[in-house]
């Protein structure tokens, strides 16, 4: 009887485990396809998983709160890089009011901080909204260093607005220097700036390196055995 009972057991346990790694890999395939699409900038359709995702994990209220932070951070990335600011920067307000440091999440803190400075970069350019805003930045990336984050780049981002509140302050900077959109520049995207040939060359003259397929290359070693001069020994 007891040996039935631990078999029983061991059964149901096992069973709680396959349905809890099953949850987990649909959770991580969802949020990888999503995550595929926010690299070729589909901005649409990530934003509705991520929100149906939230909902799913909500209704489980025994599951740990990492997958929700997750789904947080990468909706609030998906608005950062559609230049949606207006969440972010009321997450910036609540980190400032709140006493308890470990009640926002930091990487929040950081996106909350960047959206605060392109909004100086984008907003209006007098003097005074120019320097509020800009205090805002720099109190936003200091709260987050404070938090614990320990990133280079959040660093440099802050000692950057530091730097351009004390030129605006003292009169050397008018303005803040706002990405281009014409055609022949585009916008910082998640991946960067994007290249372009350099400014003195031909674009007849700018050579594109493409790596070769593995299979180019297993063809050009099987074209080129035996052509070769014979192989000396050493010594």
């Amino acid at each position: 009887m007891k040996r039935s009972v631990g078999i029983l057991a061991a059964v149901v346990l096992l069973l709680l485990i396959g349905a809890a790694a099953l949850m987990a890999g649909r959770f991580e395939r969802r949020m990888a396809i999503a995550q595929e699409d926010m690299a070729v900038f589909d901005f649409v359709d990530p934003m509705a998983d991520y929100a149906a995702l939230e909902e799913d994990v909500a209704a489980l209220p025994l599951l740990s709160q990492r997958p929700l932070r997750e789904i947080h951070r990468r909706r609030a990335m998906l608005q950062y890089w559609q230049s949606d600011y207006a969440d972010l920067v009321e997450v910036a307000r609540t980190a400032s009011k709140t006493e308890d440091a470990n009640s926002v999440d930091p990487e929040m803190r950081v996106l909350a901080a960047n959206a605060l400075y392109r909004v100086a970069q984008r907003g209006p350019q007098d003097r005074p909204t120019l320097l509020r805003n800009l205090d805002a930045a720099i109190r936003a990336y200091d709260e987050a260093l404070r938090s614990g984050v320990a990133r280079p780049d959040v660093a440099f981002n802050y000692e950057l607005a530091v730097r351009m509140r004390d030129e605006v302050g003292a009169g050397k900077r008018k303005a803040l220097t706002s990405p281009k959109t014409d055609d022949t520049e585009s916008d910082p995207n998640m991946h960067g700036d994007p290249g372009e040939p350099p400014k003195d060359m031909k674009v007849e003259q700018f050579q594109i390196r493409i790596p070769m397929d593995p299979k180019e290359i297993k063809q050009s070693q099987e074209q080129a055995a035996g052509t070769g001069a014979a192989r000396r020994k050493r010594g």
